[in-house]
């Protein structure tokens, strides 16, 4: 038997089981270099070249943990071919099936042994080598088994872990293996209902004609015949779990416990609460007409759904989900971002009632396991969430849809380094089903693929109901700072300010688009030229306003404001730059009478304030939200009129190839908030570089200029979609440590690359390495490698030589190999 383990090494394990005990996808507890792991069953055939030895050399499974599969052999399959795209160990991609949590867990406490008891009863502990205070600790264990934290947290003042190494040596505890179980749970609720067969009338009057409250409380059970929760039958009767404890000692009523699978929740406005249908547009109805054709035939088809901010592509999602589902088969739609949910579940939810099953990260593990079983028993046939959604159990997998498919959420940055949109390709290909990704800006990538014909482009070039697109305007802001006082800080220029007090004299909404949180960037010293930089990260501090502190937006430290300049000690130090927290403040001041709510990373960890910022924009309960690209995305709110951009250059600057492809989409998405409804919409963009080729496009809506425009660029220099890259980042607490160890795997992949081969195969360029972007991180110096060639087939031997040179390096090395980076910081 083949078992996929969470472990970093790129290959499976043989153990073997009973016959016909275990199925493909259940999890089993095995034994592995002396610990205990749940791992996988896989197919044999997986990967035929991990073999392990001959039946009699391998190892029994100590249990198999489910009685059906708990992940479908399809689903295997699809996380196995990703791993070896991306060159990720294939256990660590398969974990990803399981919802988080649901696995029993096995403890290790620490437990007396009959040594130990001995010792403690006859006093023989508190001198020699024990120490006195190990007595406490036997005393502590004689009473039950118990773990290190709990130890720890029960024996204040005592060297526990040193301690329990020389009991454990001289054989007076020992450590047990226990299985406990999962974290996460599906809710639950106790149901009472009459006991089968029973005779109620015969019963109220004979045995409890003088219980006279049994006898009432019995014909309120019997009144539901599908049985009524413990909870509901207390209300209003604080005597009812006596009385019921006394019925169910006479078996007249018996309780059991059934799982709770609720639906989704998600705000709905008033037409969606009628599930309104909308007429379709032309451009609507061409579209669906290739997508229909395909979910019908259930063809593995690729469509590209690209159109404009408004143009009704969740309408088009909606008719295929519904095609499909007459079809007899399951839906998958993928959002980049969590706060997205609430609005697609919405629309889903009035379209199709409680059909829909939600997961994303923002779920607590029980929730998220119920909405998992809820697809798994086919109680549903709708999975919508980010992109941990894509490992649904989802048997008849009918319709892929990534909504967004550019934004760069849609990455795994850690451990299993997928991206959803590839993903979500390979799972709609193996279950034979359509794939719409769909965007106002597509991937610059995506897009090429549309013209080499790898995708089937469907166009929506206009807005619903023949609404224009916003007007937007260009604000220089190097003109307007030359007009304004000397010294004063330019956060709104005049035009910005003067639209939004235009929209809140018309009754219109207003959203102010920052992408930096906070109040301001850093803390400068005019004297010396000091910033406050995280001790730990090579990065600016960021001030906050409402905590008075410095915090480090990438390891979250923080620190008290210095009262002086911690580089010479001068007083005169100030803020520069601008965050959100700022910006809400400047406006509060400029319009004291507008109602103003700010939405980002900081406010939306207060639970709840997503929901409501979004609930006000959409009930017209507020005038001016200030937010960063948690505002931008996919957002519908009729009531804005008016988008303003504080500041559109913080992205162009980035040492990344795709930084303006990143602003274009960014703008172009906040912009598509604004004049969604009757009332137009209007933009403001305020820039120092009001001619660059990334923001004048953004003036006339204009993609396809800003596409051929940055397709050039990218041509010249073999990036992505002409090249491939592969991204490797090495780090250590030293820094020559860590620079030894770049050099050392920069070394290996050459002299692969020298070595001559048959075919010949198109160079592979090695860049760096040099010290990253973000030099610094965590208190770990790290340096990066870029790997570059125009042939895909080139890297893989390129990505296997560093892969190799990585089990190499030092412990105290660490090392990430990204085949498909997005982020290039």
């Amino acid at each position: 038997m083949r078992v996929a383990l969470p472990v970093p090494i790129d290959r499976l394990f043989d153990y073997t089981v009973e016959a016909d005990a275990a199925l493909v996808g259940c999890r089993v507890r095995v034994s592995f270099g002396g610990q205990k792991l749940v791992g996988l069953i896989v197919p044999d055939d997986l990967r035929d070249g991990d073999a392990t030895g001959s039946s009699r050399s391998l190892s029994p499974v100590d249990e198999v943990l489910d009685e059906e599969p708990a992940v479908s052999e399809e689903l295997i399959r699809v996380l196995a071919d990703e791993a070896d795209a991306i060159f990720c160990p294939v256990g660590l991609a398969i974990a990803h099936g399981l919802p988080p949590g649901s696995a029993p867990r096995v403890a290790r406490p620490y437990a007396l042994t009959l040594r130990g008891e001995r010792a403690l009863s006859q006093g023989a502990v508190g001198a020699g080598a024990l120490g006195g205070d190990a007595r406490p600790i036997l005393a502590r264990l004689a009473e039950s088994s118990a773990t290190l934290p709990a130890l720890l947290r029960g024996l204040p003042g005592i060297p526990v872990a040193r301690r329990l190494e020389s009991l454990l040596r001289d054989g007076l505890v020992e450590r047990r293996s226990e299985r406990k179980a999962a974290r996460a749970r599906v809710p639950s609720v106790r149901i009472v209902r009459i006991a089968p067969g029973l005779d109620l009338e015969h019963a109220a009057v004979t045995t409890l004609a003088r219980a006279t409250a049994q006898a009432k409380l019995l014909r309120r059970i019997a009144a539901h015949p599908g049985g009524i929760s413990t909870t509901a039958l207390a209300h209003g009767d604080p005597q009812a779990p006596a009385t019921l404890r006394a019925l169910l000692r006479r078996q007249f009523a018996l309780i059991e416990t059934r799982p709770i699978f609720a639906a989704a929740e998600a705000v709905l406005t008033s037409d969606e609460k009628e599930g309104a249908r909308v007429e379709l547009t032309d451009d609507q109805r061409q579209a669906l007409v290739p997508i229909h054709d395909a979910i019908k035939r259930q063809l593995p088809a690729r469509f590209l759904l690209h159109g404009v901010t408004g143009s009704g592509k969740t309408e088009v999602y909606l008719r295929a989900i519904e095609e499909t589902l007459a079809a007899g088969r399951q839906a998958l739609v993928l959002v980049p971002e969590i706060t997205l949910t609430h609005q697609i579940v919405a629309r889903l939810r009035a379209r199709f009632g409680d059909e829909v099953a939600v997961l994303h990260s923002g779920l607590k593990p029980g929730e998220r396991l119920a909405q998992w079983e809820r697809l798994r028993l086919r109680h549903t046939s709708i999975a919508v969430g980010a992109r941990s959604a894509l490992f649904a159990p989802l048997e008849a997998l009918g319709l892929v849809v990534v909504d967004e498919e550019h934004d760069g959420a849609y990455k795994n940055e850690e451990g299993f380094r997928y991206h959803a949109r590839d993903l979500a390709e390979r799972r709609a290909a193996r279950a034979c089903c359509p794939l719409i990704l769909g965007s106002a800006t597509p991937s610059l990538e995506s897009r090429f693929r549309a013209e080499q014909g790898e995708l089937h482009r469907l166009s929506l070039p206009r807005r619903v109901g023949g609404r224009p697109l916003p007007a937007v305007e260009i604000v220089d802001l190097g003109k307007e700072k030359a007009k304004s006082a000397r010294g004063r800080k330019l956060i709104l220029a005049r035009p910005l300010r003067r639209a939004i007090e235009e929209t809140l004299v018309a009754g219109g909404q207003t959203i102010l688009f920052l992408n930096r949180r906070g109040f301001s960037t850093r803390i400068f010293c005019f004297q010396c030229g000091h910033a406050e930089r995280c001790h730990d990260c090579d990065v600016a501090l960021v001030f906050h306003a409402s905590e008075h502190t410095l915090r480090c937006h990438y390891c979250d430290s923080t620190r008290v404001v210095p009262e002086v300049c911690s580089g010479c000690g001068d007083p005169e130090t100030a803020l520069l730059g601008v965050g959100t927290e700022r910006l809400e403040e400047e406006v509060r001041a400029l319009f004291p009478g507008a109602r103003t709510l700010r939405l980002d990373r900081d406010t939306s960890s207060r639970r709840g304030h997503t929901e409501k910022v979004l609930r006000a924009l959409r009930d017209e309960e507020v005038d001016i939200v200030i937010g960063t690209q948690m505002v931008a995305k996919g957002h519908d709110f009729p009531g804005v009129q008016l988008v303003g951009v504080v500041a559109a250059d913080l992205g162009l600057h980035l040492p990344d190839f795709r930084a303006a492809e990143r602003t274009f989409q960014l703008l172009t998405q906040v912009a598509g908030r604004a004049g969604r409804a009757v009332r137009p919409g209007r933009v403001v963009v305020q820039t120092f570089v009001p001619d660059h080729y990334a923001l004048i496009p953004v003036a006339t809506h204009d993609f396809e200029t800003f596409y051929r425009a940055e397709l050039e660029h990218r041509r010249a220099l073999a990036y992505p979609p002409f090249g491939e890259l592969a991204r490797i980042v090495v780090s250590a607490e030293d820094e020559a440590e860590a620079l030894a160890a770049a050099e050392l795997v920069a070394t290996a992949v050459r002299i692969v690359l020298a070595i001559p081969r048959a075919a010949p195969r198109t160079a592979v360029e090695i860049l760096g390495p040099a010290p990253a972007p973000i030099a610094r991180l965590r208190g770990r110096f790290r340096f990066m490698l870029l790997l570059k060639s125009a042939d895909a087939g080139a890297m893989r031997p390129a990505c296997e030589a560093v892969l190799d040179a990585f089990r190499k390096l030092p412990r105290t090395v660490q090392a990430g190999l990204d085949a498909r980076p997005v982020n290039m910081l």
